[in-house]
């Protein structure tokens, strides 16, 4: 499988060189460790071509346990805290949030599990992030500040960035998105926001156009008296999916639950989600994983329409 062996690679990289490094005693453990980081940012990514489902979710919280005890060795290294929060986020938002969905309504219980879950896992993600951000010390500053503070800050954080921002606000929007009850959590959103709006100004297709998705979700989850906004909803997520020649199946699949689902378009919703069925989930190998989690939701959205459009008419 793709996943064992990208992942084995990876791990034996990671023992020869500490092997070597304990052989010949001269080089300190922070350069050994830094090296380590270096290759599992650039391996860990394997992971996500996967094609099946039950083998990631086994082995993908193995994986995130191994980077946080490299992590753990290594606290500040940058490399290691943007990949845990990035790997925080996609097992929440692949696996969790698909939880959420299935047992709302069903079972009480793991449906409860489901979401302390997610919100644990999105906190730690979210956490890391800040690790990574709060190396610039502009930013971590006008963390506790104001929000005309804070985005002068992000005004002076470039490329560079653009990962912890993204994966950051990722975590921190889906966080806050699972406690909308809470108003600490709400009072944050502007920050995310901001977080999110300077990703879309260095490089808006990150992540397959996920500074795009991010906004289309955003703008298209809200009632327009909190900000919601049926057309700016519609152009991101357009955005996003066009990006990728459409292959980038969760962004069709999120358009069609937040955007269809939010403005009553049954026939949207059932054209989005067939098209997502009806595609070839290797056509984007690099994001295997998440296209064939894309067709498990669009199986069960369809599967269970009549929980979210009125078909009495």
């Amino acid at each position: 499988m793709m996943l064992q062996s990208g992942f084995s690679k990876i791990l034996q990289r990671v023992l020869f060189i500490f092997l070597i490094f304990s052989l010949v005693h001269c080089t300190p453990k922070k350069i050994a460790s830094d090296i380590t980081a270096q290759i599992m940012a650039s391996g860990a990514p394997s992971f996500e071509m996967e094609s099946d489902i039950e083998i990631a979710r086994t082995s993908g919280l193995t994986m995130v346990k191994m980077i946080e005890a490299f992590q753990y060795d290594n606290p500040k290294n940058k490399n290691l805290n943007v990949l845990l929060a990035r790997s925080y986020a996609n097992f929440g938002q692949g696996f969790w949030e698909y939880d959420i969905l299935q047992y709302k309504n069903t079972n009480e219980q793991e449906y409860q599990k489901a979401i302390e879950r997610a919100k644990n896992f999105y906190k730690r993600g979210k956490d890391y992030g800040l690790k990574a951000l709060r190396t610039n010390g502009s930013f971590n500053k006008a963390l506790e500040s104001d929000l005309d503070s804070f985005n002068k800050a992000l005004k002076g954080m470039g490329r560079s960035y653009v990962p912890a921002l993204f994966w950051t606000a990722m975590n921190w929007g889906s966080y806050i998105n699972l406690n909308k009850d809470s108003p600490l959590a709400i009072a944050a959103f502007p920050k995310v926001e901001a977080m999110m709006a300077r990703v879309l100004e260095l490089d808006e297709f990150y992540y397959y156009g996920g500074p795009h998705l991010f906004f289309g979700v955003s703008y298209g989850s809200r009632p327009k008296i909190f900000g919601g906004d049926q057309q700016k909803s519609k152009e991101h997520f357009e955005k996003a999916i066009a990006a990728y020649e459409r292959k980038f199946l969760l962004g069709i699949v999120y358009y069609a639950q937040i955007y269809a689902v939010q403005y009553a378009d049954p026939g949207l919703f059932d054209s989005l989600l067939n098209e997502v069925l009806s595609a070839d989930p290797s056509a984007l190998p690099e994001a295997r994983l998440g296209n064939e989690l894309a067709q498990k939701r669009a199986r069960w959205l369809l599967d269970h329409r009549a929980q979210f459009f009125d078909l009495s008419e």
